[in-house]
């Protein structure tokens, strides 16, 4: 996991040290009575519980962030609203945090909302919007601390179907389903070393949200899992996109969609959402059962959130943002092929030859 990355060498540095030096003092301890009581084996003493503090201290994840407050809010012309989020403390893992963030949230229709975290000050790579055209975020006035007035409780943004409330510090979002109540996404740490705040580097981009234990997730692809397409966890799910083939396993294909669908029993009646990250950037995605998290090596968060209810309403109002597939043409289907092969039999039959090579011309120049 990339969170325990810096100290994986401390750790097995220190544990091969651990091991020797517990071997060395085995031997000091059977050898005979002076050596046991001998300077040296103190020294070996001394400098194994060292190790053994070494081992403890590593064994510790490292926080790669602090996370983010919200300093401002306003509405913003587009109807939506839109605020900037400032870093609590930087530090240089994986390199240095992006010091003033913009967020705007939007609900496009009905049922569809859209969360989008960039830089404030810098453009970023997103995805070209000439070739998926898309609502751009409107800019904000950099008035760091206007409308401050009670920041840090929780409001609500609410749309017909889909309701965004935030925290503003440490910054966290969730969205919910107005009908039933039900939390589909959740960014507010749990406290847990797995599930860490939001961070936001130059080529480090980091979120989670909670989930619950009855939730069915499907879809990241495009990749080749032994289990389909559901995700189980303890499964990372890597999208990177790569043109090889289909018949080996664990194995990224052609095509990046950062998008699930989660399925969910609520009190008999089945229910379906979805989650698009809106990210062309290489990123790992670890789904843990009650958590899932994104990490990314860059771009923006990009999230849209389809209410559904159900799977088909799902991918229509999916489809409806990145595009539909073309309909196929009518001669497609094998109207023309069948008459083809239907006129090729009867000439062949009827001994027609010269008929026949000129219906094979005839194709053939086409």
């Amino acid at each position: 996991m990339l969170n325990s990355l810096p100290n994986r060498s401390l750790n097995r540095a220190s544990f091969s040290l651990l091991t020797l030096l517990l071997a060395r003092l085995v031997t000091a301890m059977f050898s005979s009575a002076s050596s046991f009581l001998s300077l040296p084996f103190f020294n070996y003493l001394l400098i194994l519980l060292l190790c053994f503090r070494l081992v403890n201290s590593s064994s510790t994840p490292t926080k790669i962030g602090q996370g983010y407050r919200l300093i401002s809010i306003e509405e913003t012309p587009d109807g939506g609203i839109g605020g900037l989020l400032q870093v609590k403390q930087r530090n240089k893992i994986y390199g240095p945090d992006i010091p003033l963030l913009q967020l705007h949230v939007k609900h496009e229709t009905q049922d569809r909302l859209r969360v989008h975290i960039t830089d404030a000050e810098k453009q970023r790579w997103e995805v070209p919007y000439n070739l998926l055209p898309r609502e751009q975020a409107p800019a904000l006035k950099q008035t760091i601390g206007s409308s401050r007035k009670n920041l840090t409780t929780v409001r609500e943004y609410s749309g017909s179907e889909l309701v965004f409330s935030y925290i503003a510090d440490p910054f966290s979002f969730s969205v919910k389903r107005k009908s039933n109540g039900q939390t589909l996404f959740n960014s507010s740490s749990d406290g847990s070393d797995s599930f860490g705040v939001m961070v936001f580097k130059d080529q480090y981009l980091e979120i989670s949200t909670q989930l619950p234990n009855d939730a069915s997730l499907y879809g990241l692809g495009e990749n080749t899992q032994p289990h389909g397409i559901k995700l189980f966890p303890g499964d990372p799910y890597t999208l990177y996109t790569t043109d090889i083939s289909a018949i080996n396993l664990n194995a990224d294909l052609y095509g990046s969609h950062p998008v699930y669908m989660d399925l969910r029993n609520v009190k008999g009646q089945a229910y379906a959402h979805a989650v698009l990250l809106l990210n062309s950037n290489g990123m790992d995605v670890f789904y843990r059962g009650t958590s899932l998290t994104y990490k990314i090596i860059g771009g923006v968060f990009d999230f849209y959130f389809f209410s559904g209810p159900s799977p088909l309403a799902v991918v229509d109002q999916y489809t409806s943002l990145i595009g539909r597939p073309a309909a196929m043409p009518y001669w497609a289907f094998g109207t023309i092929l069948f008459f083809t092969i239907f006129l090729f039999c009867f000439i062949a039959f009827s001994h027609h030859l010269l008929l026949l090579l000129l219906l094979l011309l005839l194709l053939y120049s086409f």
